[in-house]
């Protein structure tokens, strides 16, 4: 976790998380985690996202010869990713849970629980941003847990995370990284 501190970027986030406690075998047999039961919004925007990063080279493409076109093409997508993020976000009930404030990278997260998990233990995590309604599942190995005021801290590194997730969470700690850098030039 301290060679993940060096690598990556790290931003508080308020969040809804919720994690269960599973098998190697159970991460070893799927690269999502398929242990919440979530409708097919919950993942709308990363898999949104994961095509959004297959088709980049195609606008920029697009771009080189007929600018206009890629801009056209440009705005159709913010226009379906508003329609995505008002559909996921309509789908997640974020006034049943509260959320708490987590210690985010691209490389894992820390976040306050009342129990203590074993080190290398495997949790299925269940992500939901509420600033902007994106939600994530994935798995990660328990790589730290110390004891707090009111329970325990865990610190965890993702595993088997699809390339759209890390693009999804890059994206996210870079504007939490820009409206920091604006809120200190203020």
């Amino acid at each position: 976790m301290d060679q993940e501190r060096r690598q990556f970027y790290r931003i508080d986030q308020p969040v809804v998380i919720d994690f269960k406690v599973v098998s190697r075998e159970e991460v070893a047999d799927s690269s999502r985690p398929y242990q919440f039961n979530v409708s097919p919004y919950f993942l709308l925007q990363s898999q949104l996202a994961e095509i959004d990063s297959e088709s980049q080279h195609l606008i920029y493409k697009i771009g080189e010869s007929t600018p206009h076109l890629a801009t056209y093409l440009q705005q159709l997508n913010k226009k379906l990713d508003l329609i995505a993020s008002t559909i996921a976000g309509s789908d997640l009930n974020l006034e049943a849970s509260q959320p708490q404030t987590i210690n985010l990278s691209e490389g894992g997260l820390s976040f306050a629980t009342h129990e203590p998990i074993p080190l290398e233990s495997y949790l299925a995590l269940k992500l939901v941003f509420p600033d902007n309604g994106l939600g994530l599942l994935l798995y990660a190995e328990v790589q730290r847990c110390s004891a707090i005021d009111e329970g325990y801290e865990l610190g965890v590194s993702f595993m088997k995370m699809p390339e759209s997730c890390r693009t999804l969470l890059a994206r996210l700690i870079l504007e939490a990284q820009a409206k920091e850098r604006q809120r200190h030039s203020e």
